[in-house]
């Protein structure tokens, strides 16, 4: 029985990164770490980058994408696994409307501070706020929380250039004594080698926070 092989030489396969141009392989290294990246000339660079150079900006790229896919999967992980322990403590209240007895109160903030970062992990600050109504209650003796009146996140300090929120739900735990927030949303941060500037963003972080009524 005869067999039939085709055998691609080394050096064919060796070239094959040659051909290629270097955005074309950050463009690839995006797509396998799950991010968009855009790349432009550093305003400050005079050489053009040798074969030797790409391969080592490429491979300090890559090392960064990996920490920045780890700590984008373990911040997700953690706020999975603090929704989900909600939902099996009996914390979450299962009536939303508001009781009857209640006479309405000023509005409350409270803002939550959460460090993220893909290119630079922890390197970013988001401030979140929820604004929401308080209900004083005869039954309990103490305030609690009403209609939610607004919620909201953005950049605070650190590493990230920008911060777009694209979802937000806020349920009530504890009888109304704590409202759990969470947010979704896209961080882009931006980095300069001495031949490229990078501007990276990593889409799908989720925050989460408790935030309690002032009795």
């Amino acid at each position: 029985l005869a067999m039939c092989m085709t055998l691609i030489p080394i050096a064919a396969l060796a070239a094959d990164n040659d051909s290629v141009s270097f955005e074309m392989r950050v463009l690839r290294l995006a797509e396998e770490y799950g991010v968009t990246i855009s790349v432009a000339p550093a305003s400050n660079a005079r050489t053009v980058m040798t074969a030797e150079q790409e391969e080592a900006e490429l491979a300090e790229l890559e090392k960064r994408l990996a920490a920045g896919k780890e700590a984008l999967e373990e911040n997700n992980r953690q706020a999975e696994e603090a929704w989900q322990a909600i939902l099996e403590s009996g914390r979450l209240d299962e009536e939303t409307s508001v009781l009857e007895g209640v006479s309405p109160r000023a509005t409350h903030t409270v803002y939550r501070y959460q460090t993220i970062g893909s290119y630079y992990p922890d390197g970013t600050t988001i401030r979140c706020y929820v604004t929401a109504n308080r209900v004083y209650s005869d039954e309990r003796s103490r305030y609690l929380w009403g209609s939610v009146v607004a919620t909201g996140s953005s950049l605070y300090s650190g590493k990230g250039s920008a911060w777009k929120e694209t979802d937000c739900e806020t349920q009530k735990i504890d009888g109304g004594r704590t409202l759990y927030v969470q947010v979704w949303g896209d961080l882009e941060e931006k980095y300069t080698s001495w031949f490229k500037e990078y501007t990276v963003t990593s889409k799908g972080w989720r925050l989460s926070y408790e935030a309690r009524c002032p009795a």
